[in-house]
């Protein structure tokens, strides 16, 4: 019985196995036919997505405030233009003049109305020097047209002698840089400055014989430059001091050569072929040509002598004329010109400055000798004294030749 039951189990056993085998070769046919018949048809189709759905973006509207443009307010004073200090030696400064402005007359050693027109204060003179080293911190009157060889020496004069001016104004800031380079710590520029000390500062030989190819932004380079700069202005300058007293020597003479004329017997026409009368007897106190400024501190065309007296000291006329001016005038303080006819073909006038007192009244007729006003230190002045101007075609020239 048990060996019937045992062969009855392995039958068994072999028929389930002998099943699972079929089963599995039926499943193994349908997937690979399955597959055969996916690769004749090609892949299957994705599903189609919806597409996302989003609002439109609106950009951000900005409004912006309307813009007012500035208000600019131009300066009433403009400097005369003056070439560069490298420009060439034919090169000389244009003086521009300024229209006469009504002012009302300062007290005795009052320094007057103030204003950009008006440089009365030094350090409005320093910016103004800084801006245009040529500028002139006095008014100046209107200039005839130089139409004669006279009045063409004369405003060659005028022009000589802004040039000198912005050549002064020029070397004298460099020197400053100069020094202040000097004192950098620099191994090499303080070797140099030792080697050229005892001499002339200004020359620093050394210095102005450097190629420019070597010059770098360093203190020694800096000093190299600043150096070359104050030798050629120094050359320029020289040679402009020489052409200034060429022209002075040239025109002071045609005035020498006129006999002088006696006052007060003397009219327009005699004054404008003589020499004019003194308007006071005070000690020479500064000369006419370029000068340091005592009160700007500054370089300055001169365009008169200097004559000092007490305050109050009468001033006469130098001549017979008409006053063409008299009234506030910059750093003139109060100040008066008188119209004396015409002289070596040119207009002839004579102009005082830095007075306390006004005794004329512009279009009235004077004689010499007469009192027109009194001595002052009125605008631009240190001290009480007379600044004495003679102009020719508007042009200033030396005094003391027709005194």
């Amino acid at each position: 019985m048990d060996r019937r039951w045992w062969r009855r189990a392995t039958l068994a056993a072999m028929a389930g196995a002998a099943t699972l085998v079929m089963t599995s070769l039926c499943l193994d046919v349908g997937t690979a036919t399955a597959a055969t018949q996916a690769s004749a048809q090609g892949p299957l189709p994705l599903p189609t997505l919806p597409s996302p759905s989003l609002p439109p973006v609106t950009p951000p509207t900005v409004t912006l405030p309307p813009m007012k443009p500035p208000s600019v307010k131009p300066p009433t004073l403009k400097p005369p233009t003056v070439p560069s200090a490298t420009a060439s030696a034919g090169q000389t400064a244009q003086p521009t003049t300024t229209p006469p402005t009504a002012r009302t007359p300062a007290q005795a050693g009052v320094p007057g109305p103030t204003g950009s027109d008006d440089p009365t204060s030094p350090g409005s003179a320093a910016a103004l020097i800084a801006a245009d080293p040529g500028a002139d911190l006095y008014p100046q009157p209107p200039v005839d047209a130089a139409g004669t060889p006279q009045a063409r020496q004369v405003a060659a004069l005028t022009d000589v002698q802004h040039r000198i001016q912005y050549l002064h104004n020029v070397l004298a800031r460099t020197r400053d840089d100069l020094t202040r380079v000097r004192r950098a710590p620099d191994p090499v520029l303080q070797l140099l400055t030792a080697l050229t000390a005892g001499g002339d500062p200004d020359l620093a030989a050394p210095f102005a014989v450097a190629d420019s190819a070597d010059v770098v932004d360093t203190p020694t380079g800096r000093a190299v430059a600043l150096s070359g700069a104050i030798t050629s202005g120094q050359a320029e300058l020289a040679r402009r001091e020489r052409e200034e007293a060429a022209l002075r020597q040239e025109i002071n003479r045609r005035v020498r050569a006129v006999p002088a004329v006696a006052p007060p017997a003397r009219t327009a026409t005699a004054a404008g072929g003589g020499k004019l009368g003194r308007p006071l007897r005070g000690r020479l106190t500064s000369r006419f040509g370029t000068r340091f400024d005592p009160y700007f501190h500054v370089w300055q065309l001169h365009p008169g002598v200097d004559l000092a007296a007490p305050v109050g000291t009468p001033i006469v006329a130098a001549a017979d004329g008409r006053v063409a001016r008299a009234g506030w005038y910059g750093g003139y303080g109060n100040y008066t010109c008188l119209d004396h006819g015409r002289a070596d073909g040119q207009r002839l006038s004579t102009c005082y400055g830095h007075q306390s007192k006004l005794l004329v009244s512009p279009g009235q007729r004077v004689r010499a000798g007469q009192v027109i006003g009194l001595v002052g230190s009125t605008g631009a002045s240190t001290g009480p004294h007379l600044h004495f101007e003679v102009r020719l075609g508007g042009r200033a020239v030396d005094p003391l030749p027709w005194l």
